[in-house]
């Protein structure tokens, strides 16, 4: 592969997360206000009386109600979202009093109990509470359900059986499809975390470390700088877990000279940064480790010097020679669109993505290497937001 003239231009934050009384940093109250403009645009544009959101992320978007982070899927149990296309939004959470008294912008909304989207009688319950609320014309409307269970599946056409049912995530992730400044701003603050997490496992990665002492070294740093959560349970592998790529840390102990890959995320006020490197224990590269760490490099800054606005996913990977360049992310750790061969959709400037390395970079004895980079699409490129170094090219 010809070898990149360069790393594009990154972008290094100016500021902490903290709130201050000096400069502006973001504009909370000026994000809520976009973010929940452009969901009702999108609700405008598909013709939608209605938006039923279930999924977290949703609701953080159009009303800023903290999320709790589920290990396991949940629907329902906190928060839910009825947004009507004018007027007050009504939010199902499990602390109530809490919501009411915290959600400040949201003083004419109402707060009811949480219901287990799960549960048929709770859904019940949930239908009973719209028609209180919304009275006679939600019964006629088009309504937006961004996910169902069985049990929603089972009870909302027959509650409401003259309602005309839409994706809604459909419609919600046309108004999430590019980002605010005060969006990039919290993502960047999220790369600025999740990079002092994987410093904080760097430093002490050595011979006779396990894999999830590395996580909890990084995990550590995450809390001390207020990440809400992270970006998954984190992907170390090391030695023979390197390929094929195991999605996740064990107790295995790291041993000298083996390849080691951690792949961090933090989240930053809702949003989240995503971030791989490989490494090797203890010495430096093998002849074969360093080949497949410049090679990885290399597809790297390709990809950066490829990707901008006004070409689709499916002609960068043609270009590219690689099926999967990356994933969208935001408000969502993993999200659509996403840079994949097939995908025809126009790369349009605001959009964010991880960048990720083909998964077959792999040597007989040095196991896989794998990359990836957080970018947001430019009017002319693209900006390249991770700044932490790459073993065996910044050594």
């Amino acid at each position: 592969m010809e070898k990149s003239a360069g790393r594009a231009p990154v972008s290094k934050i100016t500021f902490g997360p903290m709130q201050v009384d000096w400069e502006v940093r973001i504009d909370f109250e000026k994000m809520r206000k976009e973010r929940l403009q452009r969901a009702r645009d999108a609700m405008a544009k598909a013709g939608l009386d209605y938006l039923i959101l279930v999924r977290s992320e949703n609701c953080r978007y159009t009303t800023s109600i903290k999320r709790l982070y589920w290990p396991t899927i949940r629907l329902g149990g906190g928060p839910i979202v009825a947004l009507p296309h004018k007027g007050d939004p009504v939010v199902w959470i499990t602390d109530v009093d809490f919501a009411a008294k915290a959600l400040v912008w949201l003083q004419g909304g109402q707060f009811k109990k949480a219901m287990d989207m799960d549960v048929e009688n709770n859904v019940e319950r949930f239908v009973n509470n719209l028609l209180e609320v919304f009275g006679s014309d939600i019964e006629k409307a088009q309504i937006g359900v961004d996910i169902w269970s069985p049990a929603m599946y089972n009870v909302l056409p027959k509650r409401l059986p003259k309602a005309k049912f839409i994706n809604g995530q459909d419609v919600m992730l046309q108004a999430r499809v590019t980002k605010t400044p005060e969006e990039i701003a919290c993502m960047k603050m999220a790369y600025v975390i999740s990079e002092a997490g994987m410093q904080a496992a760097l430093d002490i990665l050595k011979p006779g470390v396990r894999e999830c002492e590395l996580v909890g070294a990084c995990f550590r740093k995450f809390w001390d700088l207020g990440s809400e959560t992270s970006q998954c349970s984190q992907a170390v592998n090391s030695g023979p877990g390197t390929h094929p790529y195991r999605r996740f840390h064990t107790d295995r102990i790291v041993q000298a000279g083996e390849t080691i890959n951690m792949d961090f995320g933090a989240c930053f006020n809702g949003y989240f940064g995503d971030f791989c490197r490989s490494f090797v224990c203890g010495t430096r590269p093998s002849k074969e480790q360093a080949d497949l760490l410049r090679r990885g490099y290399d597809f790297q800054m390709e990809a950066f010097d490829a990707i901008r606005p006004g070409v689709s996913p499916a002609e960068l990977c043609q270009k590219l020679k690689n099926n999967d360049l990356g994933h969208g992310i935001g408000i969502s750790a993993f999200e659509p669109p996403h840079l994949r061969g097939g995908e025809e959709f126009i790369i349009q400037p605001g959009m964010t993505f991880s960048v990720t390395t083909p998964m077959n970079l792999v040597g007989p004895s040095a196991g896989g290497v794998h990359l990836e980079d957080e970018i947001v699409i430019t009017e002319s490129g693209c900006e390249v937001y991770s700044t932490f170094p790459y073993t065996g090219v910044n050594d």
